[in-house]
């Protein structure tokens, strides 16, 4: 019997913006259950990979599959599994933060019960009483916690968040994280761009990107013993690693 397939596979995945190479050669793996942090400079090339996937922007070569299925070929299937929240969410100016939920239940198919699990996300994130609110009477923080709301409200087979942590407060920021570890019991994954998480959070794995490259890829465990960092933060995990690759760029005296 084969094995089953990875939830996510990257293979050899390229995209320029014009002359300007924005990612080069990506090949990365994801497993159901997975947790795993995206890291790197401003301009390393982790939203335009997750905007690949996603299938919001072509690779100029390689190729993306979900579950098996390329999302070159098959778009639309791919897109029910495979959700991207952006680091700027767009919203609909006319509806409420309770429409807005009640909008993508309805687009969605989701069951009957979407309105019970649609209030948790609401308290969750602090934002039940602004349920008849529209998007701009929110503040950034406050919008992008609706999109958050809406993202898990669907339950995707994979998760993409771009920059999540950012415009949350500490008390949102660890109630998130603790979404995802719950997301990922479920055997779902979620990849998640960041240059900052919450003080007690441990990815799965972190991938370290830069010029839009891969330069590590591993457990946290596992990176954190390579590069003595007790905890792993984005900041520490990114300055190790390029200091390795800067090391290993040296020319040989010999």
């Amino acid at each position: 019997m084969d094995a089953p397939r990875p939830l996510l596979e990257v293979n050899g995945l390229s995209h320029a913006y014009g002359a300007v190479a924005a990612l080069t050669d990506v090949s990365l793996t994801i497993e159901g259950g997975e947790v795993v942090a995206l890291v790197g400079r401003n301009g390393a090339g982790k939203s335009t990979l997750l905007r690949c996937i996603a299938a919001w922007t072509p690779g100029t070569r390689g190729d993306v599959r979900i579950l098996g299925d390329s999302v070159r070929r098959n778009e639309r299937l791919v897109r029910r599994h495979a959700l991207l929240v952006p680091d700027t969410p767009p919203f609909w100016d006319d509806l409420t933060v309770w429409e807005h939920l009640r909008f993508v239940a309805g687009a969605h198919r989701l069951g009957g019960g979407w309105p019970d699990r649609a209030e948790e996300f609401l308290v969750l994130f602090g934002l039940e009483g602004r349920k008849e609110a529209f998007p701009a009477a929110l503040s950034r923080g406050m919008r992008h916690k609706l999109a958050l709301a809406m993202a898990l409200l669907l339950r995707p087979r994979l998760l993409l968040l771009d920059e999540p942590f950012g415009p949350l407060d500490p008390v949102s920021a660890v109630r998130l994280w603790e979404a995802l570890l719950a997301f990922g019991a479920e055997g779902r994954s979620a990849l998640v761009s960041c240059h900052q998480w919450p003080t007690e959070a441990v990815p799965d794995r972190c991938i370290v990107m830069e010029a839009g490259r891969v330069r590590a890829d591993g457990r946290t465990a596992d990176l954190s013993r390579q590069h003595g960092l007790a905890p792993v933060t984005p900041e520490g995990l990114l300055r190790a690693v390029l200091a390795e690759a800067a090391v290993q760029s040296e020319p040989s005296d010999v």
